[in-house]
């Protein structure tokens, strides 16, 4: 018994139709007619009091039915449609009119009129729309109560169903026989295909697919001679439902959706916006313009984006980690240039003083694994570990550097330079330099940083290049710190000995014979001090100088400049000296405070010109 008829033929030189007619006794039923007439050529399906007439620029219905569509992305939808992930296709019955306050619809009395082939494929979908009719053997008593029917029977389907867009209208047509439900119903079906838009759309898919490139899509949009007749907003819709369907950037763009309608009604915060930012960064991997994400907010948000007062690497530290908090389905491992950025963000939450970042990475990890107990999906779970390791490499490699920069007395033993090397390659992976640019440099633009740490810095920075190449082991490179580190204490002690040998007065180290005569008398006790004759080997005339050289300049600032400064709080004149004499920082501000104790000055004073200074 045949169960379902299939024509297929062109309505135009632009538009093919393929129809179906579905159901019981088809054999000895008359449903169809074609008039050829050159000037008006019409295509007629009838039953039950309802038509379709297929003509060569619109089609004219009457009765019953309706038509759908699937959904292009590129096109305008009811939000209520937008923001359900089920509701993929376009479906208008004849007759309804929705009403939006009670939020349903209805009928009513006009069941006929005309549909252009211009307009409905602009309103509807680009490539193919459906229209459809059934014949109920006149069993409704009227065609409002046969449309309340066919919405309760096959509405959802026809809004859900992925055959619409695949163009298996065969099957969707059986589907919707079995929904009815109805023994002696027919339902006549028709398919409207606009051919040029189809090779569009196929050419954009198979150009897109490989690489995800826009390029590639313009290309062919540009280069097709039998495309060059589409407007441009078509051309614009069918790209940009090609690059929607791709599965990877669909489920960033449902996200980003999902997103959107739990902020709907009220403000976007700083963590639901540091997601939307991270999946449009994503996308701009994939190639999708960020076109797609503006309308989204055009059609669902209403000023409820809430102003952030936060810095920027706070807001872009939020961004990266709502990438953990994504669907499922999202790729939520870290890029190279995500790790960088956070490293960077974290060093800058430091110099800031900036708890905030900790904050935030706290409250994603506390996120996470509620996620992760309750989805189980473990994939985030191990990723957000995978970054903890990361940030603690970043402090245990900040910790044993700054210690060696900003300590006295600091040394570096083999295996914690092993662990520097490894830390280094780690860092060095994720882009040339990063190692150098996060822990060196900002240590030698740091004021405050010891003469010898800076000593013992270059000493590592070149003992890890020279190891990287072979040209050093790590005992050679722990040996060489140690011996910076012996310089030190050496240098150290001769000093706390002069200062005490020469009691706060510096006026004999302004003459020859009274350098010579403090060589001679710190010789002596040299020779009677216990950690002194342990550096015996390391204090020559070179560290004597250097000592002395160090404790003129601390006299002639004590004795000659402060009081200057202080007088007429010239915070520009204390600058000078400071990067001028190489004395360490740290060291002037103790003899600052002691000056300025012992004449009992305001400490408000000595605050003030040591902020401006700085």
């Amino acid at each position: 018994m045949i169960s379902a008829i299939v024509h297929h033929g062109p309505v135009n030189e632009s538009i093919d139709y393929y129809a179906t007619v579905t159901g019981p006794s088809l054999d000895r039923k008359f449903f169809f007619e074609q008039n050829d007439d050159v000037r008006d050529p019409v295509i007629r399906y009838f039953g039950g009091g309802s038509e379709l007439a297929l003509r060569r620029d619109r089609v004219e219905f009457r009765g019953n039915g309706g038509l759908f569509s699937e959904y292009m992305f590129g096109s305008q939808f009811p939000v209520q449609d937008l923001l359900n992930a089920e509701a993929i296709n376009r479906l208008v019955l004849f007759g309804g009119n929705y009403d939006r306050q009670k939020r349903e619809l209805r009928f009513t009395s006009n069941f006929e009129g005309i549909e252009t082939y211009e307009n409905l494929f602009f309103n509807g979908n680009a490539v193919a729309n459906y229209f459809f009719f059934i014949d109920d053997r006149r069993t409704s008593p009227n065609i409002s109560v046969r449309q309340e029917a066919t919405l309760k029977a096959v509405g959802r389907l026809l809004k859900r169903s992925r055959k619409v867009g695949d163009g298996k209208f065969l099957d969707l047509a059986h589907e919707m026989i079995e929904s009815l439900g109805e023994l002696d119903t027919t339902l006549f079906m028709v398919r409207l295909v606009h051919k040029a838009h189809q090779i569009l759309y196929d050419a954009c898919r198979d150009a897109y697919a490989p690489d995800r490139s826009l390029a590639e899509v313009s290309r062919v949009t540009q280069s097709t001679p039998e495309l060059l007749g589409i407007d441009s907003y078509q051309r614009e819709r069918i790209q940009i439902d090609v690059i929607y369907h791709h599965p990877d950037n669909q489920e960033l763009i449902d996200e980003y959706k999902r997103v959107l309608a739990a902020c709907a009604g009220s403000q976007i915060g700083p963590s639901e916006r540091a997601r939307l930012m991270r999946l449009r960064t994503l996308s701009l991997r994939n190639d999708v313009p960020l076109a797609i994400f503006d309308t989204l907010e055009e059609i669902l948000l209403e000023e409820t984006v809430a102003d952030s007062q936060e810095p920027e690497y706070i807001q872009s530290t939020r961004e990266v980690l709502g990438g953990f908090l994504l669907g499922k389905s999202i790729n939520r491992r870290l890029m190279p240039a995500d790790m960088v950025q956070l490293v960077e963000n974290k060093q800058k939450a430091v110099l800031n003083r900036d708890a905030t970042f900790e904050q935030v990475l706290l409250e994603t990890g506390r996120l996470i694994d509620e996620r992760s107990r309750g989805e189980e999906d473990f994939e985030r779970l191990e990723s957000f570990g995978e970054l903890v390791t990361f940030f603690d490499r970043f402090d245990h490699t900040t910790t044993t550097i700054n210690k060696l920069a900003f300590m006295d007395d600091a040394e570096l033993s083999p295996e914690q330079i092993r662990s520097l090397i490894g830390n280094m390659h780690v860092f060095e992976s994720l882009r040339r330099g990063l190692f150098q640019s996060l822990f060196i440099e900002p240590i030698l633009s740091n004021e405050y940083t010891l003469a010898y740490g800076r000593r013992k810095l270059f000493a590592l920075t070149i003992g890890l290049v020279s190891i990287d190449h072979n040209e050093a082991s790590l005992n050679d490179v722990s040996q060489q710190i140690l011996d910076i580190n012996r310089q030190e204490r050496a240098y150290f002690a001769l000093y706390a000995l002069a200062r005490r040998r020469m009691a706060n007065f510096y006026l004999e180290l302004n003459t020859s014979e009274g350098r010579d005569t403090f060589r001679r008398e710190i010789a002596e006790e040299m020779a009677r001090d216990p950690e002194l004759r342990d550096l015996k080997e390391l204090i020559n005339d070179k560290l004597l100088d250097e000592v002395i050289t160090k404790i003129r300049l601390e006299a002639f600032y004590i004795n000659q400049l402060l009081p200057r400064i202080a007088e007429e709080q010239d915070a520009q004149l204390r600058n000078d000296f400071l990067v001028n004499s190489g004395l360490d920082r740290f060291q002037i501000e103790e003899l600052e405070e002691e000056y300025f104790e012992l004449r009992a000055f305001p400490p408000q004073l000595l605050h003030s010109i040591q902020q401006k200074a700085g």
